[in-house]
C-alpha cells in the first residue's frame, strides 16, 4: 500500500456540515500509484509504501507512526534536493 498526503486548496463544507479550511491536510494509505494529482478541492501527493517504510526504519519508529511523521516523510519525498550538473556546452541552460 502507498501513502497519500491530501492538502486542501479551497475551503468547503463537508457532508457532516464541518468547515474544512484551505491549508488543512490529512494522510492515509491507498492503492493509487505514486504521483501528484488533483483531488476534490485539493491536491493529493502519493508516495510509494516502500519509501515510507524505509524512512520509518531510518527513524527507528517502533510504534505506529503519527500523521505528522508520515506527512513530513511524504513532503520530503517530493522536496528532495536534486543536484544538476551544467556543462559549458549546454544549449538549454541560460541565466
Amino acid at each position: 500500500m502507498n501513502w497519500f498526503l491530501y492538502i486542501v486548496t479551497e475551503s468547503f463544507i463537508d457532508d457532516e456540515g464541518r468547515e474544512v479550511h484551505e491549508g488543512e491536510s490529512g494522510v492515509g494509505q491507498c492503492s493509487m500509484s505514486a504521483g501528484i494529482m488533483d483531488a476534490y478541492r485539493g491536491i493529493m501527493y502519493v508516495a510509494p509504501g516502500a519509501y515510507i517504510t524505509s524512512k520509518l526504519r531510518e527513524r527507528e519508529t517502533k510504534k505506529h507512526p503519527s500523521a505528522y511523521v508520515i506527512k513530513k516523510i511524504i513532503e520530503d519525498y517530493y522536496n528532495e534536493k536534486e543536484v544538476i550538473e551544467i556543462k559549458s556546452d549546454d544549449d538549454d541552460f541560460f541565466i
